[in-house]
């Protein structure tokens, strides 16, 4: 169930920092494959770099917070190379900058870690 929530947070993230930050231009062949294009390798690296809580309500604070901080970061720095990348294959998807990177990657993860919190909890795994 998480790791389904992770997977709409990721998708529901990256259309919203499209949407919202001006200096995110999706790719010129359309807006909607542009999402999934960029949504696509935040999904993969998302899943080889495991950075979330097992179970976000009832983690402590701190490591939450450095989870979170360790979040942002690799979601600044999936956007900053999707837009070295795009600008390499000249296919028109465009990230402005850092700063831009940078909300990006908090409104990514913002997004997942709400997602995560909502909704029932994940089953135990046996030991």
């Amino acid at each position: 169930m998480y790791k389904k929530r992770r997977l709409a947070g990721t998708f529901l993230g990256v259309a919203l920092a499209a949407a919202l930050l001006p200096g995110i231009h999706p790719a010129d062949d359309g807006l909607v494959w542009g999402f999934v294009l960029s949504g696509s390798v935040f999904v993969i690296v998302n899943q080889l770099i495991y950075s979330y809580p097992h179970d976000i309500r009832r983690a402590h604070p701190i490591p939450l917070l450095l989870l979170a901080a360790i979040g942002v970061a690799q979601d600044t720095l999936m956007w900053l190379l999707l837009g070295w990348l795009a600008g390499q294959m000249q296919s028109g998807f465009r990230v402005d900058g850092f700063l831009t990177a940078l909300l990006g990657g908090v409104i990514v993860r913002a997004t997942v870690l709400a997602l995560l919190a909502v909704g029932p909890r994940p089953a135990e795994q046996p030991a």
